[in-house]
């Protein structure tokens, strides 16, 4: 068992793991912090989700609290399941952090954020039981101090593939030997379906119905769309999609925010497309993006569909007690949903 952090910090402060009990607390520190920028309210409904319905487990996060007990400060990261190779390990996403602007210098030099990264690392990650392998992220404004202080390390650029779908645009054509419908949650046959293309992927989250559906279906604020592909009306389960909107490269843009499908499969890719870009025009968006991994075959494909590329203002970025950055550079199968930007 990893000893539980709880050391103090200049100031006052007290950084320590939180716990369930401690949900309102930070979440009003996210809110003022967040609401400061000009970030909509997130309600405690979407903190207990998110943080504490993940199936991967429960939400890591140090936070930073006055002898009064306020939280000041948050450094989280959301755990996940993925497979390397086919064989299982853990992640975690780093998300929402937040230091109230009042105690950002608090502790010298380095700051309050680095000092809560500091002991969020020293307590989680690493290779026993309760820790995760890597840590990972997209940050903007933190990280240059994240570099600095607690070894982040650049994997790549974010880029998105994108085509435009104007008013009037024709639907692509499906294929006729795939079938392709909307469905409320996915079920264990997509268990199957992940575990036959795991060792091809190389590193990837695990994506089973447990997740999928937690991180869609079950979402208490965004909407998706679920589609699946089969072959023929009833065949074996050949693919899948989300699809969902949001406003990342521009307002109400149309997001292939999910995916998953055997590559060099070009009849399930085209069906999928298919779908989805006929939601889009539906939607009257315009535009459909998604982000891939550019060493993934899917990505060149993408472009032989009439998709372009694009950059973005995020990178992914990593810190892990295994793997160097060349390792995520070539092997990391990722999608938007990897991120919890959309």
């Amino acid at each position: 068992m990893t000893p539980e952090p709880n050391r103090a910090a200049a100031g006052g402060l007290r950084l320590r793991p939180a716990g369930p009990d401690d949900a309102a607390a930070v979440l009003a520190c996210q809110n003022t912090v967040f609401g400061a920028g000009g970030g909509a309210p997130r309600s405690l409904a979407w903190w207990r989700w998110k943080f504490l319905a993940n199936p991967a487990g429960h939400g890591l996060q140090m936070i930073a609290e006055t002898a009064a007990g306020e939280v000041v400060g948050v450094y989280g990261a959301l755990p996940v399941s993925v497979s390397i190779a086919g064989r299982r390990a853990r992640g975690a996403q780093c998300v929402d952090h937040c230091v109230r602007g009042e105690w950002l210098r608090h502790g010298g030099d380095d700051g309050l954020f680095a000092q809560l990264g500091r002991a969020f690392l020293d307590r989680w990650l690493g290779l026993g039981d309760e820790q995760v392998m890597f840590v990972y992220g997209l940050p903007v404004s933190g990280w240059r101090s994240g570099a600095r202080h607690l070894g982040w390390q650049i994997v790549r650029d974010w880029d998105v593939t994108f085509r435009e779908l104007p008013p009037g645009a024709a639907a692509r054509a499906t294929p006729a030997r795939r079938t392709v419908r909307v469905v409320p949650r996915f079920g264990v046959d997509v268990d199957r379906l992940f575990e036959r293309l795991a060792p091809d992927f190389g590193l990837a989250t695990a994506r089973d119905h447990h997740y999928l559906n937690w991180r869609y279906a079950d979402h208490p604020d965004r909407h998706y769309v679920l589609f699946e592909c089969r072959d023929g009306d009833d065949g074996p389960l050949c693919g899948v999609a989300v699809y969902g909107c949001g406003d990342l490269v521009r307002a109400n843009t149309g997001f292939l925010t999910d995916w998953m499908h055997p590559a060099g499969d070009d009849d399930t890719m085209t069906a999928l497309l298919a779908a989805v870009e006929a939601r889009a025009i539906a939607d009257g968006t315009g535009l459909v993006c998604s982000v891939w991994n550019p060493m993934d075959p899917r990505f060149l494909a993408m472009q032989d569909h009439g998709y372009r590329v694009r950059g973005t203002p995020w990178f992914l970025t990593v810190v892990s007690a295994r793997y160097d950055a060349i390792f995520f550079r070539e092997k990391w199968y990722f999608t938007l949903g990897d991120s919890d930007l959309v």
